[in-house]
């Protein structure tokens, strides 16, 4: 059995992922008042954790591995 994500899902995770944003800067701005820059300061550093994070995963496991000759 193949492992493999077809394009629909990819589309349709981005289109969602994409959808949420949307209404969560809706609520942040119109509920909770918070201002145009405290969103984006509050977004930044988030999409900066999630990439760190994503790049200590991938790197971590190809650090793992070592190169041994048979």
């Amino acid at each position: 059995m193949k492992n493999r994500i077809d394009f629909v899902t990819i589309v349709t995770a981005l289109c969602v992922a994409g959808y949420v944003a949307v209404m969560l800067d809706y609520v942040a701005d119109v509920d909770f008042g918070f201002s145009c820059a405290q969103i984006r300061n509050t977004a930044v550093i988030a999409a900066i954790v999630l990439a760190m994070l994503m790049a200590i995963d991938f790197l971590g496991k190809r650090l793992g591995k070592v190169n041994r000759p048979p």
